[in-house]
């Protein structure tokens, strides 16, 4: 009888490891059905940004692009996946920053205030003014030399792109005091806003990224010499005058901004110096 209950068990166990086993599969199969969907996704984001990168690289010159607005880890991850896709450099100014001043951006604020992190965020966009090829994630939360429209004439030249998000906006729109970095934000030439806040790593910050240089694409589309000018501007150090070049010699500061030797102002549009198509 014992061997009849032993045998009456262990086919149901039996069954059950069967039937386990199966399940199992099962499992297994659809997780790797749910992992590849996943994958797919992912891939389809990365392959959208390389492909808009691919289309405007040569087009683009080697200027760098640099991220703004006030979601700082947008601006990184979004540059990251950039660079990746056109083979620039990743830089973060949040990084520079504290190495440079070997002090944390908190330890910058608590000891010298917030103008000293605008001076060191100031200073490390002078010095990547001169470099080409790189993607730029920069502060964010309103602080930083970004935040400030004086500080902008080491963006001007690059390409700027500012990640905003639809809840801020609709913020500033309501009360625009509480957001005042937003008007340097809009110097930026490519504006886009995120239906959330908060824009993850990888998938995310890849489709972001795919959007920004389809924009800037449309823009050189739209006038081929932008590079170039861009190129020029950062040659003639990056004075201020953008985006009608003036000439050599130029001083944004003279009273008046009129030419001595012609008397007529520094920005008459006759004077503005048009770099060659395709000059760096």
């Amino acid at each position: 009888m014992s061997f009849s209950v032993a045998t009456s068990r262990t086919a149901p166990l039996a069954a059950l490891g069967a039937r386990t086993g199966r399940q199992a599969r099962a499992n297994r199969s659809r997780a790797m059905r749910c992992v590849a969907a996943a994958a797919s996704e992912t891939s389809e984001q990365q392959k959208t940004l390389k492909k808009n990168a691919d289309a405007i690289a040569d087009d683009l010159k080697g200027v760098t692009v640099t991220f703004v607005g006030d979601n700082e880890s947008a601006n990184i991850a979004v540059a990251q996946e950039v660079a990746k896709a056109l083979g620039y450099t990743p830089l973060s100014t949040p990084d520079l920053i504290e190495k440079i001043t070997d002090s944390t951006r908190e330890q910058i604020l608590e000891e010298d205030g917030e103008a000293r992190l605008v001076i060191a965020e100031n200073a490390v966009l002078e010095q990547l003014s001169t470099l080409i090829r790189c993607a730029v994630g920069t502060s964010g939360g309103g602080r930083g030399a970004t935040a400030r429209g004086d500080c902008w004439d080491y963006l001007f030249g690059q390409f700027t792109v500012w990640i905003d998000d639809a809840e801020a906006m609709a913020a500033a729109e309501s009360d625009p005091s509480t957001a005042p970095q937003r008007e340097a934000y809009e110097l930026a030439e490519v504006h886009l806003v995120m239906s959330k806040k908060e824009c993850k790593p990888g998938d995310e910050a890849a489709g972001i990224g795919a959007q920004a240089l389809e924009a800037i694409g449309s823009i050189i589309k739209d006038d081929p010499q932008v590079p170039g000018k861009k190129g020029f501007y950062v040659k003639m150090g990056c004075r201020g005058d953008w985006p009608v070049l003036q000439p050599p010699g130029w001083d944004g500061t003279k009273e008046g901004m009129v030419d001595p030797k012609t008397g007529k102002p520094y920005r008459d549009a006759e004077q503005a110096v048009a770099p060659k198509t395709g000059e760096v």
